[in-house]
């Protein structure tokens, strides 16, 4: 079974684990956050990294999920992909939540392309669904 850790910029990953758990139980396997604080150097977020590897890793690889593209915790992530980490970016619920559920209750290969898919989907702008839904349109 494949780890997951989740990263972030201050507390969010934190509090998705949390949430997560409302959804998941609070004894979830291999499954864990990690925060970049302030005064962290990428030298230092490097080790906290590589210590969080250590108890996730079980032969079958972690993936990350991380908060956003092009920031420290994404930039020193995509430096560990050679040692069988996926890398995901756009943390949000819908997407821990699927990944969770195929690992934990269906056991399932975990597909990264449908993955991604579910992330975005996650994503929908309320407003014009409605506003689609009243008018009888088909547009999202």
């Amino acid at each position: 079974m494949k780890g997951i850790l989740l990263l972030s910029h201050g507390t969010l990953s934190k509090g998705m684990y949390e949430t997560t758990q409302w959804f998941m139980g609070e004894d979830i396997p291999q499954y864990d956050y990690l925060c970049l604080e302030p005064d962290d150097s990428p030298e230092a977020f490097d080790e906290k990294i590589k210590a969080k590897l250590e108890t996730l890793d079980t032969g079958e690889g972690v993936i990350f999920i991380v908060d956003l593209m092009g920031g420290t915790p994404f930039n020193r992530s995509a430096t560990f992909m050679s040692q069988g980490v996926d890398v995901f970016t756009g943390l949000n619920l819908p997407l821990v939540l699927e990944l969770l559920g195929k690992r934990l209750f269906e056991g399932e290969e975990i597909d990264m392309a449908a993955l991604e898919q579910i992330g975005k989907d996650g994503v929908v702008y309320v407003n014009k669904l409605f506003a689609s839904m009243a008018s009888g349109s088909d547009d999202e």
